[in-house]
């Protein structure tokens, strides 16, 4: 099975371990290899159903913890020996429960973990016992406060540190965004409006009398070197925002291989399943952005973008939807050094992160945690 496992990999990517030369307009070259790694999860199952969605690296890259949410445990798996090496149990309910409605999962520190629910935030220990525990939906903060019509969202827009949290807080009434943050024990509120006005052409709302259904595009928050990196799916700008001096800074930069940003006009309230589903797809179509990963070996930045190309049909049994998926890459200004097609690469990246530099891509094969490691050299 291994064997088979591996043939696959390399036909989904790049080639089987032969290099391939990538070059455009007189772009920097880049030269991929790959190899496949298997974690070994001993008797155990791997929880893999969110696809790595409740997962969280420690800074060393060392460890990666995958919480479970069927039985309610993190999974501490080692990166260099690839095994399972730890189960830390938790509890669903009571004074130290995690809650049923958990979407995310956070490490802020070697002793801390943030679990993320839909209206509050518990912060534990990793021996299962919870330190604080704030709500995302309150309003009454010390500093500046929370109007009619502003909340904290929700899903890859909160960035926590021991006594911090960074997140978005959109005003829909007036479709705005501001960067949010809170310390002093996560009760004193700052406000910072920030450029993400164009998120909000391509939120989409299926208002029927049978279903109702959101589809909305992501935005993400991580932290590099003081400053706390701030980027979203519908055009490349990076911002970056330090919090100590309150400055906030726009980097803009031009592909060379796709658009810098989406610029369709859209339907964005439909009454039908078949027109929203025709809306987020023609959004699928134009390029999408991922949030840069940082290469502490090389000195650099890596960010996937991508758009779909065709599209699953009911009437076809086999799997038919495919995207182009394009890497660039970055020195630590966000200067492009580098950019190419992935030819082979016919899917968005998932959870993807970079360790002694080269880039691991999860995939999830019959049930069993592997990542491709994609290597290249300038």
């Amino acid at each position: 099975m291994r064997k088979f496992l591996v043939i696959y990999l390399c036909s989904y990517l790049i080639g089987c371990g032969e290099k391939e030369k990538v070059g455009n307009q007189g772009i920097t070259n880049l030269e991929f290899s790959l190899d496949t790694v298997m974690i070994d999860p001993g008797n155990e199952l791997l929880y893999l159903n969110a696809g790595l969605r409740m997962a969280s690296l420690e800074a060393k890259r060392d460890y990666l913890y995958n919480f479970n949410l069927s039985d309610h445990t993190i999974e501490k798996i080692n990166l260099n020996s690839r095994k399972l090496e730890d189960k830390l149990a938790f509890e669903k309910e009571g004074p130290d429960g995690v809650g049923d409605m958990v979407y995310r999962m956070d490490l802020i520190s070697d002793e801390l973990v943030a679990f993320l629910g839909y209206v509050k935030v518990g912060i534990f220990d990793l021996k299962g016992r919870k330190v604080a525990e704030f709500p995302i939906a309150e309003i009454d903060f010390d500093g500046d406060r929370l109007i009619e019509g502003e909340r904290f969202e929700f899903l890859n827009t909160y960035m926590f540190d021991p006594q911090k949290m960074v997140g978005l807080i959109r005003n829909a009434r007036e479709r705005t965004f501001s960067l949010g943050v809170l310390d002093s024990d996560f009760r004193h509120l700052k406000k910072t409006p920030i450029p993400l006005d164009a998120l909000e052409n391509f939120r989409f709302v299926l208002s029927s009398p049978s279903r109702v259904q959101m589809s909305f595009p992501s935005a993400n928050i991580s932290k590099h070197k003081g400053n706390y990196v701030i980027t979203n799916e519908v055009n490349n700008t990076i911002l970056l925002y330090d919090a100590d001096l309150d400055t906030l800074k726009k980097i803009n930069y031009k592909p060379m291989l796709t658009e810098d940003r989406k610029k369709g006009k859209y339907n964005q309230v439909t009454e039908t399943e078949e027109e929203f589903k025709k809306e987020t797809q023609s959004v699928q179509q134009e390029i999408s952005f991922m949030a840069p990963v940082w290469d502490k070996k090389n000195n650099r930045f890596y960010r996937f973008s991508h758009k779909a190309v065709n599209f699953a049909s009911p009437a076809i049994k086999e799997e038919v939807y495919k995207s182009s998926v394009y890497l660039t890459v970055f020195d630590a200004d966000f200067n492009v050094i580098a950019e190419s097609l992935v030819e082979d690469l016919t899917k968005p990246p998932g959870f993807h992160f970079v360790k002694d530099g080269m880039l691991w891509l999860f995939v999830n094969l019959e049930d069993e945690l592997g990542f491709v490691r994609l290597n290249f050299e300038l």
